[in-house]
């Protein structure tokens, strides 16, 4: 797979589409941590430690410490399966999570680990070419 003969339309749409993809993620994060949500999504997980930790730390302060915050919780939302494993938060607290607010974190994470994901690929194919 050559990236040097490919039209520089298609060049530039492979190496964008990436960061277009992960900001539209950060843009749903960043909302949900600017407006009334960021309540709502902070009160439903009390069962676990580490968010309760975060929580202390982050919670109050500058928007990137509560945007972390809220990603955090994407991702515990979105891979539920990792920390029941592991008994660190109750599942029915997961269960009576706000399922509007569920869906926008997993969409969030969703699309940062795909454009992160399709960032590596991104750069593991012009590498390849320079080869």
């Amino acid at each position: 797979m050559d990236i040097n003969t490919w039209p520089i339309a298609v060049k530039l749409s492979f190496v964008i589409m990436p960061f277009v993809i992960s900001m539209s993620g950060f843009a749903i994060s960043a909302y949900i941590t600017l407006t009334r949500h960021y309540q709502v999504v902070c009160s439903s997980v009390t069962s676990n430690s580490y968010i309760e930790c975060l929580k202390v730390t982050w919670g109050g302060s500058y928007f990137k410490w509560r945007l972390m915050l809220v990603c955090a919780i994407g991702g515990l939302v979105t891979f539920p399966w990792f920390v029941l494993r592991r008994g660190q938060v109750d599942a029915e607290e997961l269960k009576k999570f706000p399922p509007k607010l569920k869906r926008w974190l997993a969409v969030s994470t969703w699309l940062a680990i795909i454009g992160f994901a399709w960032m590596m690929f991104a750069g593991l194919v012009i590498k390849i070419s320079k080869v």
